[in-house]
């Protein structure tokens, strides 16, 4: 070994005891906040889940890996991560926060910027050009946000990864993806379209995989001139039209009560016929078979077999309510009419002994009182006041007189014999 091999050796080795000492010295001098590390060959500062509202950590400038998940984040300014020395990222994690706002020259100055992560936020829309000076980011990932209709036109071509799943996103317009010149993998999965066309993705000419499943998709012309084109350049993609036997999720819903009902009835009416266990089976798997090659019938004409089925019993407390309401209604007017009859039935007796019919009252009076020679205080029927006791009537008789029926009356009215 010669003296200027050695010599290199040992300066290689110096050099790297030295990158070693600086590094150890500033994950020494990582913030309570965070926990520091390396991860894949990156020193890495771990914050997530300490509750930050925003991004002000005290992390070394030295970090390439930055993990802010997990917070309450709600927006990001311009020049913050380029004002914080955080120029040497090449990861950034701000998932699962409520961030809702970023401005066009948040991620300014991150030149090194591979993988960011924005999933799991509140964000509506964001600008066009939010990625213009972030020329080596490969891998963007906007899941579960509410872009709905204004789903981003971003314009980078070294993205080669974007992933748009569960962002309720329900239209893309054809020029959509056409500054992401060298797309590989793109999902789209878990939203609300029911079409869209081959040009949308007629510009990703590097497109080798497309995730569409979890859409309600309607298997027209252009879906499948979609698929038909997408074959033909070898893209993977889950194919969602022209699967056999495919059952709609709200079939699955409504065929399954109605093909137990059917077998329930069925069953039941063999048994009271006679048939045979064996003839029964056979019976339920080709009803089974026939509801299964019906699958396809619409919801309109499956729901209407279950609503009879199923409303026998609904009105039956009602019915029970009614009929104890009209009983109680009819007792109380039956007692009432019983009642009644006896009160004025005691009223019309006291009446009759108190004045005759054929007779005035003058009569009446001079008949009781002036001829028979009784007491002016002879206590009559009044019709306001109880009958007295036996025992009184039989004690004081006299108190108590009962008027002639036939008194003997003149003509003239006068009530004198």
């Amino acid at each position: 070994m010669t003296r200027d091999s050695v010599v290199c050796l040992i300066v290689f080795l110096v050099s790297q005891l030295v990158g070693i000492t600086i590094s150890l010295e500033e994950l020494s001098e990582c913030t309570s906040f965070c926990v520091c590390d390396t991860w894949y060959d990156l020193m890495r500062a771990s914050c997530n889940g300490r509750h930050l509202y925003n991004i002000y950590t005290d992390a070394p400038s030295s970090v390439q890996a930055l993990d802010l998940s997990d917070n309450i984040i709600s927006s990001l300014h311009n020049f913050e991560l380029r004002d914080l020395g955080l120029t040497n990222l090449k990861y950034l994690n701000l998932s699962t926060n409520a961030i809702s706002e970023i401005n066009l020259s948040a991620f300014v100055g991150l030149r090194d910027l591979k993988v960011l992560d924005l999933s799991k936020n509140r964000l509506e829309s964001i600008s066009d050009d939010l990625f213009e000076e972030n020329k080596n980011l490969r891998i963007l990932k906007l899941s579960r946000n509410n872009f709905k209709s204004y789903v981003p036109k971003l314009r980078v071509p070294s993205l080669m990864e974007l992933s748009l799943d569960s962002c309720q996103i329900n239209h893309l317009p054809s020029d959509t993806f056409n500054g992401l010149t060298h797309i590989r993998s793109l999902d789209l999965s878990n939203n609300l379209m029911i079409q869209m066309s081959y040009d949308v993705v007629h510009t990703l000419h590097f497109l080798k995989k497309l995730s569409l499943e979890g859409n309600p998709w309607s298997c027209n012309e252009m879906m499948k001139n979609l698929q038909l084109q997408l074959k033909h350049r070898n893209v993977d993609f889950d194919e969602v039209c022209g699967k056999k036997n495919r059952i709609q999720k709200f079939e699955k819903i409504i065929l399954l009560p109605v093909l137990k009902t059917h077998n329930y009835y069925h069953h039941r009416t063999n048994v009271e016929n006679g048939v045979s266990v064996e003839k029964n089976k056979s019976l339920t798997k080709h009803d089974k078979s026939d509801t299964l090659n019906n699958k396809n019938l619409s919801m309109c004409e499956q729901t209407p077999n279950q609503t009879i089925i199923n409303s026998s019993n609904i009105y039956l407390p009602y019915q029970i309510l009614l009929a104890g309401y009209m009983l109680g209604i009819g007792s109380g007017m039956f007692i009432c009419y019983v009642w009644l009859s006896g009160k004025c039935s005691i009223n019309w007796r006291c009446r009759r002994r108190q004045q005759p019919d054929d007779v005035s009252l003058l009569d009446w009076y001079y008949q009781n009182y002036m001829d028979n020679g009784t007491d002016r205080n002879v206590i009559e029927c009044d019709l306001h006041s109880p009958p007295p006791r036996y025992s009184e009537v039989m004690l004081q008789p006299g108190l108590y007189r009962h008027p002639s029926i036939s008194p003997n009356l003149n003509n003239n009215g006068t009530g004198r014999s």
